[in-house]
C-alpha cells in the first residue's frame, strides 16, 4: 500500500492510499521556514530553532492522533493482513499504528545518513566525539567546545524526541510500552547512505545501506528547444536551492551578493530557479526560471556546477552523475550533510551567514579551476554503483527477511549488548553543566 506520489516504475501489484490527518496544506511548510526562515540563523543552539522543533513535532502528534482514532481507516487497514510494515525516520507514530492492525514485523527507513535514535535502538551508540549530530555544523574532526555543543545538540534533539514519542504519541495508543520501545523491535534499518559516503561511525548488522537508491537511473530526457538552445550557449551553472526554500525570499542583500558575483563570469550563464520573475533586473548572463530540468542539463557537455541548499537526495544525485557543487546549508541536516560533501572533495561550502561577493567568487573560481572536484566526482559515482548486490535486491531481501515469523528472534542475536543510554544522557548533560559553570568560576570569580 503506498501513497499515489510515489513513483511505483513497473509494479502492478499495489494499492494506492491517502490519508487525511488533520494538518492544514502548507501548514508544516510555515512552521519549517519562517522564524526564523532558511536565509536567516538556523544554528541548532538558537532558541528559536528549539521552539521549531516543538511545534513540527507537535503537528506530527497531531497527524498521529487523527489516524490512531480513526476506527474505519484503521479496520481497512487490518483487512489486509499485512506481513511488514515501514517506518520513517522522524515520526515514530506507524510503529503504533502497525501495532494496533496486528503488523509485527517492522523495517525502519533513513531518507538520510542514520539518526542516532535509529543506532541506538539497535544498540549501538554512536560517540559524540568523532561522530557529528544529524543537525550539528561539524565534521569528524571537532575541538573540544565542538565536542561539548555536539553532545548539547544531542541531547536536545533528544529531549524533543522523548517527549513527544516516549510521552504524547505513546499515550495516543496506550500501549504498555511506549513507542520507542516498540521502534526496538524493528527487523532492520534501511539506510539512504553508504559507508565510503559518510563519517565512519559503529553500526549495527541489522542496518543495510542502501545510498543512492532514490537516483533516477533511467536515461536522462532530451532537453526541449529553449534549453537545448540555453545550454550549447556556452559554459552554465544551476542556482536552486530546493523545492521548499524559495530563493525569491532571499534578502535583497543576499540576492545582491549573488547577482554581483555571477557578473564577474561574462562567459558563465546561470540558470537560477526564482520563483517570481515580474520586474526582475537581472545581469545579462542570468537565466531566472521557475522551474529547471536539472538532470538533462546535468548531462550536458557545458554544465560546470550547481549552487544548493546541501539537501541529502540532492548531493547524492549530483554526486552519483559525476558532478562537483557549491553548497550553502540552509536548515536541520544540511550543514552535517555538506561538511560530508566537503570532506569528500566533492564540494566547495558557503557559510549564508557570512556571505560576501569576495567569498561566491572564490567559491566559483575553485570548482572551475580545480579539476580535482570532477575528478572526485567520478570516483564516487563509481563507488555507488560497485556494490556486490543490487540496492533494490538488498531491499527485497531485507523485507522478505522481515516477513518470516522467525526473524524476529533470529534479529535479537544480531544486537550488540545495549549500554544504558539513560544514564548515559544524564552524565552527558551533568558533565558540560559542570564544565560550563568551572570555567565561568574562573573567568569571573
Amino acid at each position: 500500500m503506498v501513497d499515489d506520489t510515489l513513483l511505483i516504475d513497473n509494479a502492478t501489484d499495489y494499492t494506492v492510499l491517502r490519508k487525511k490527518v488533520g494538518v492544514p496544506r502548507g501548514h508544516l511548510r510555515r512552521v519549517l521556514w519562517s522564524n526564523p526562515g532558511p536565509y536567516e540563523d538556523s544554528s541548532p543552539l538558537n532558541p528559536h530553532i528549539f521552539y521549531k522543533l516543538l511545534k513540527v513535532s507537535r503537528t506530527f502528534v497531531t497527524a498521529c492522533e487523527n489516524m490512531a482514532f480513526d476506527n474505519l481507516f484503521l479496520e481497512s487497514l487490518m483487512e489486509q493482513k499485512f506481513d511488514v510494515g515501514l517506518v520513517e525516520q522522524y515520526d515514530a507514530c506507524g510503529f503504533g499504528i502497525f501495532k494496533s492492525i496486528g503488523i509485527e514485523s517492522t523495517v525502519w527507513l533513513s531518507a538520510t545518513a542514520i539518526y542516532r535514535p535509529q543506532a541506538e535502538a539497535m544498540g549501538v551508540y554512536l560517540p559524540y566525539s568523532y561522530v557529528p549530530e544529524l543537525f550539528a555544523h561539524f565534521s569528524d574532526k571537532m575541538s573540544f567546545v565542538q565536542k561539548v555543543i555536539n553532545v548539547l545538540i544531542g541531547q536536545a534533539t533528544s529531549f524533543v524526541l522523548d517527549i513527544f514519542v516516549q510521552g504524547f504519541q505513546s499515550r495516543i495508543f496506550g500501549f504498555d510500552e511506549n513507542l520507542a520501545s516498540i521502534s526496538k523491535e524493528s527487523s532492520a534499518v534501511l539506510i539512504n547512505s553508504a559507508p565510503f559516503f559518510d563519517y565512519s561511525m559503529p553500526m549495527s548488522h541489522q542496518c543495510s545501506n542502501i545510498g543512492g537508491i532514490t537516483v533516477d537511473k533511467k536515461g536522462v530526457k532530451k532537453l526541449d528547444p529553449y534549453w537545448q538552445s540555453v545550454a550549447d550557449s556556452s559554459g552554465f551553472i544551476l542556482v536552486s536551492f530546493g523545492g521548499i526554500a524559495r530563493t525569491v525570499d532571499m534578502t535583497v542583500s543576499m540576492q545582491k551578493i549573488f547577482f554581483d558575483s555571477f557578473k564577474k563570469f561574462p562567459h558563465i550563464t546561470f540558470i537560477v530557479k526564482y520563483e517570481s520573475i515580474a520586474n526582475v533586473s537581472m545581469p545579462e548572463n542570468v537565466i531566472l526560471t521557475p522551474w529547471i530540468p536539472q538532470l538533462p542539463l546535468m548531462a550536458h557537455k557545458n554544465y560546470k556546477t550547481i549552487i544548493t541548499h546541501g539537501g541529502w537526495s540532492s548531493i547524492l544525485e549530483t554526486t552519483m552523475h559525476s558532478t562537483p557543487m557549491i553548497l550553502m546549508p540552509l536548515f536541520a541536516d544540511h550543514a552535517k550533510n555538506s561538511k560530508v560533501a566537503e570532506s569528500k572533495g566533492v564540494a566547495v561550502l558557503l557559510d549564508k551567514m557570512r556571505l560576501s561577493q569576495r567569498r561566491v567568487v572564490h567559491a566559483i573560481n575553485t570548482i572551475l579551476t580545480n579539476p580535482r572536484y570532477t575528478q572526485n566526482c567520478e570516483k564516487f559515482s563509481r563507488m555507488f554503483s560497485d556494490t556486490p548486490i543490487s540496492h533494490e535486491k538488498l531491499i527485497a531481501w531485507r523485507i522478505r527477511q522481515a516477513a518470516k515469523p522467525s526473524r524476529k528472534a533470529f534479529a535479537k542475536h544480531l544486537r550488540p549488548k545495549e549500554p544504558d543510554f539513560h544514564m548515559l544522557k544524564i552524565v552527558l548533560i551533568i558533565v558540560p553543566a559542570y564544565l560550563v559553570f568551572c570555567t565561568n568560576k574562573f573567568l569571573y570569580g
